[in-house]
C-alpha cells in the first residue's frame, strides 16, 4: 500500500514552512509540534493561514554544482552532532547537502562523490567508532579506488587526555590524500568541547565550495528562543508567548541540587561506589534511558595548594580567561585541569623550559611517553621540572577542565524531575603521592545533599533501548557499568515493555560489592526482570568473572540471538569489555558449529545492526 499524500492547508507551502522553522534545533521542533497539536484540541475552529512566499529561484550555477555529502562516523554521537553543525551551515548558505552515516555508506559510493566532508571521531587510544569500522578498514585495504575528482576536507573529534588524539581523523585525512584527492583545507582536530570549532571549520571550509546565497528568511539561531511573531500565521495571528525550555549545554550547565548520596558498598570493601540523586526540578531537562550526564568537577583543594606550591605563586594572582579576570585560586580549582597531564600540555610546558632536554627525551620517545604520562599531574610535572612562570603563563600551559560523562542510572518516567547516577571513587597511589579522580572525588567527597553541580545531558543515541518493546535484551556489566541497565529496567517496568530482560553483573564480592541489591531481587519478583546471573570474583579460590558467565550460558546466549535479541555490554573497555567480546565470540563458534571467521562475521553483523551496542570506557 502506498503512503497517502501530505496535503498542507490552503495559504501553506514548503517553503513557507522551512521558513518558519529555520534554525530550530529538534528539540525545539519537537516542542512546537506538541504545542500545535495541542491547540487544534483547544480551539478546533480556530482559522489557520498564512501567506504563500515564492520559494528562492533555483540558479543555473545551482543546478550545476557538484553534490555535497557529509559523512560522518560516531560512537556516542558527537560527531553526528557535528555534521547537524555543518549541514545547517550548508543550509543557510544555499547548498544542498547529503548528511549520511559511515555505518549505512556502501563503499562503492566514494568513487562517485565529488565533494566530501568527513566528520569523524577516535575511541579511545586510537580506534575508529564502530559505525565507521567498515569504511575505514576499506579506506586503507588496497581495494580502495583512485580519488583524482574527490574534494575533501576532514574534521576529526577526540579527547587529548589520550596519547593518540584524533588517529581516526588523520588516517581518514591521510588515507583519502594518498588516493589523489584534493584536500579543501587541512584538517581540525577537536577536543571535547567540539562545538565551537566545528562552527568555525564548517564556515571556513563551506566558504571554499559556494559564495553566501541569499536567504529567503533570516534563519532563526540554533539556541534562540522561538519569537512569537515568526509563527503568528501558525496559531491564527495570536500574540502567545512560547516559553521553549532553555537548552543546557556546557556554556550554560543547569545547577542540580543533590539529594541523596549513599554509599552502596559494604563495610570492607576495596571499592567506594556511591548512588547520587540529583533535583532537575524546573529545569525542562529531559533524557532517555542510555543517555550520559555530563558534570563539570572542581579540583580537589589540596591538589590546588600542591600546584601553587610547586610553581611558587601567589594563590591571589590576577589571571584572564578569555573576557574574565579570575585570581589564580579560582582559575586552577575551577576552570583548568590539574589532575591529568597530556601530550599537549607536556609539548607547551617543555617551550617554558629549554633547559630540560629530558622533557624534550619524552616527548620524542613514543614508547615512553606514555609511561611517564600515566599517574601524573600537573604537581608532579611542576615539582619535577621547576620553572619560573607567571600564573597566566601556566594557565596559558594547561587545558580547560573538562566535564566526565557518567551513565544515567535512572528512567525518568519512575523518577519524574531527578537523574541518578552511580559514581565509583577513583584513588590511588602514584609518584609517592596519593591521587584522586577530578569528578568522582568531587562528587563523593565535596558535594553534600543540597549543593549543587553543574550538569546537562549529553544524547547517546548509539547506547538505547530497541524501538520494538517485545525485543529481548541481554545487559552485561561490571562494577558502576551497572548504571544504565538500572534505568533500562526501570524504564522497561513503566513502559509495560513485553521483551524478556537478561541481567549478567560482576564485582569481587557479593556481600560488599552487589550494588542495587534489592532493586534487582524486586525486578526479579515483580517480573520486570526475567533473568540474572553473577560473578563475584574474589568469593571463592577461582576467579569467575562475567565472561564465565555467559560461556556457562553459552547455549541460551546464542539462542537469544539469533531470536533477534541486543546485547548491551557497559564497563572497562580495554579488560571486561574486552573479554566478553572473546567470550561471546566463543559462544557463538561453539553453538552454530562454525569457525572463527564465522563467529567474527556473525558479530560484525550484530554490530552494524546495532544489536551488539557498547557504553565503554
Amino acid at each position: 500500500m502506498s503512503s497517502p499524500s501530505l496535503t498542507l492547508p490552503i495559504g501553506f507551502d514548503e517553503a513557507t514552512l522551512q521558513q518558519l522553522t529555520a534554525g530550530l534545533t529538534d528539540r525545539q521542533l519537537l516542542w512546537l509540534s506538541g504545542y500545535l497539536y495541542g491547540r487544534v484540541g483547544a480551539d478546533t475552529d480556530a482559522a489557520v493561514s498564512a501567506p504563500a512566499t515564492a520559494a528562492a529561484p533555483v540558479t543555473a550555477a545551482a543546478l550545476a554544482a557538484p553534490s555535497l555529502t557529509i559523512l560522518y562516523g560516531s560512537q556516542t554521537g558527537n560527531s553526528k552532532k557535528a555534521a547537524g553543525i555543518v549541514a545547517e551551515a550548508a543550509r543557510q548558505r544555499g547548498l544542498t547537502a547529503s548528511v549520511r552515516d559511515m555505518n549505512d555508506y556502501p563503499t562503492k559510493d566514494l568513487k562517485t562523490e565529488q565533494q566530501l566532508l568527513v566528520v569523524v571521531s577516535t575511541q579511545g587510544e586510537g580506534d575508529p567508532p564502530i559505525a565507521a569500522e567498515e569504511l575505514h578498514q576499506f579506506l586503507l585495504s588496497n581495494r580502495a579506488p583512485k580519488l583524482p575528482e574527490l574534494h575533501f576536507a576532514v574534521l576529526a573529534l577526540g579527547d587529548k587526555s589520550y596519547l593518540q588524539f584524533c588517529q581516526t581523523g588523520f588516517e581518514f585525512d591521510q588515507r583519502l590524500a594518498e588516493l589523489g584527492a584534493k584536500r579543501l583545507l587541512e584538517r581540525v582536530d577537536c577536543d571535547v568541547e567540539f562545538e565551537g570549532e566545528a562552527r568555525r571549520w564548517a564556515e571556513q571550509v563551506l566558504g571554499l565550495l559556494a559564495k553566501p546565497a541569499p536567504q529567503v528568511a533570516a534563519p532563526v539561531a540554533a539556541n534562540a528562543q522561538v519569537k512569537p511573531v515568526a509563527l503568528q500565521a501558525l496559531i491564527g495571528g495570536a500574540e502567545v508567548e512560547l516559553e521553549e525550555p532553555i537548552e543546557y549545554t556546557s556554556r550554560n550547565p543547569f545547577e542540580a541540587e543533590l539529594l541523596e548520596k549513599i554509599q552502596l558498598n559494604g563495610r570492607g570493601s576495596t571499592k567506594e561506589t556511591y548512588h547520587l540523586e540529583f533535583s532537575l526540578a524546573g529545569s525542562g531537562i529531559a533524557y532517555e534511558a542510555g543517555d550520559a550526564l555530563m558534570v563539570q568537577p572542581h579540583n580537589r583543594p589540596g591538589l590546588v595548594q600542591e600546584v601553587l606550591d610547586a610553581a611558587r605563586l601567589d594563590a591571589t594572582a590576577p589571571v584572564r580567561l578569555e573576557s574574565s579576570e579570575l585570581d589564580l585560586t579560582t582559575v586552577l580549582t575551577e576552570r583548568l585541569e590539574l589532575s591529568v597531564v597530556t601530550r599537549d600540555v607536556l609539548e607547551r610546558y617543555a617551550a617554558l623550559a629549554p633547559h630540560y632536554p629530558k622533557l624534550r627525551e619524552i616527548l620524542a620517545d613514543k614508547a615512553q611517553l606514555p609511561a611517564y604520562l600515566y599517574g601524573r599531574d600537573v604537581a608532579d610535572l611542576l615539582q619535577e621540572f621547576p620553572v619560573e612562570l607567571s600564573g597566566q603563563q601556566l594557565a596559558a600551559v594547561l587545558r580547560p577542565l573538562p566535564a566526565r560523562a557518567y551513565s544515567i542510572a535512572s528512567s525518568l518516567l519512575a523518577h519524574p524531575e531527578e537523574v541518578h547516577l552511580t559514581v565509583g571513587a577513583v584513588r590511588y597511589q602514584s609518584n609517592g603521592r596519593h591521587k584522586h579522580g577530578a569528578c568522582s572525588s568531587f562528587q563523593a567527597d565535596h558535594l553534600l545533599i543540597g549543593d549543587t553541580a553543574r550538569v546537562w545531558v549529553d544524547c547517546n543515541e548509539y547506547f538505547k533501548l530497541p524501538q520494538d518493546p517485545s525485543t529481548n535484551i541481554i545487559m552485561v556489566g561490571a562494577g558502576t557499568g551497572i548504571a544504565p541497565f538500572r534505568a533500562f529496567v526501570e524504564e522497561r517496568a513503566e513502559t509495560g515493555a513485553s521483551g524478556q530482560n537478561w541481567l549478567v553483573f560482576g564485582n569481587p564480592h557479593f556481600t560488599t560489592d552487589f550494588l542495587y541489591q534489592t532493586e534487582w531481587q524486586q525486578h526479579l519478583k515483580r517480573g520486570t526482570l526475567h533473568r540474572l546471573d553473577v560473578a563475584f570474583s574474589r568469593d571463592q579460590e577461582a576467579k569467575v568473572y562475567i565472561q564465565h558467565r555467559l560461556l556457562e550460558q553459552s547455549r541460551r546466549l546464542y539462542h537469544e540471538l539469533e531470536n533477534g535479541a541486543t546485547f548491551y555490554v557497559c564497563g572497562d573497555k580495554n579488560r571486561m569489555a574486552a573479554d566478553v567480546q572473546r567470550a561471546l565470540l566463543t559462544a557463538i563458534s561453539q553453538e552454530s558449529g562454525q569457525d572463527e571467521a564465522y563467529a567474527a562475521d556473525y558479530l560484525k553483523q550484530l554490530r552494524k545492526s546495532r544489536r551488539y551496542l557498547e557504553d565503554v570506557y
